[in-house]
């Protein structure tokens, strides 16, 4: 499994391979936005982004977000995750040029 955070107002994806990784917990809060991706639900999740029903801003419930994304396979976890950046590059400017921060 791989968790990423996404950061609207820093434009960041922090991406985690270990879930159970020191710096997880402190970048989440009450009320957390978590889109967990999966094999069951991933055409569903991705047309979510794609439409645009997931917004960000600089406001505290909408700047940031954590992806769950299990496929037992890091490689294309990885490739959904530079997918979900495109996506949201379309909408947002500031993820159009995200870089990806490997952490773990």
């Amino acid at each position: 499994m791989l968790k990423a955070y996404f950061n609207y107002p820093n434009s960041r994806v922090s991406v985690h391979h270990d879930p159970f990784c020191s710096r997880i917990r402190p970048m989440g809060k009450q009320g957390q936005r978590i889109c967990r991706i999966n094999i069951t639900n991933i055409r569903h999740e991705l047309q979510k982004f794609k439409d645009k029903q997931y917004r960000f801003q600089s406001t505290s419930d909408l700047n940031d977000m954590w992806l769950e994304i299990d496929f037992q396979d890091e490689e294309f976890e990885m490739a959904v995750v530079g997918y979900i950046c495109r996506l949201l590059g379309h909408h947002y400017k500031r993820f159009s040029d995200s870089r990806l921060e490997i952490h773990c």
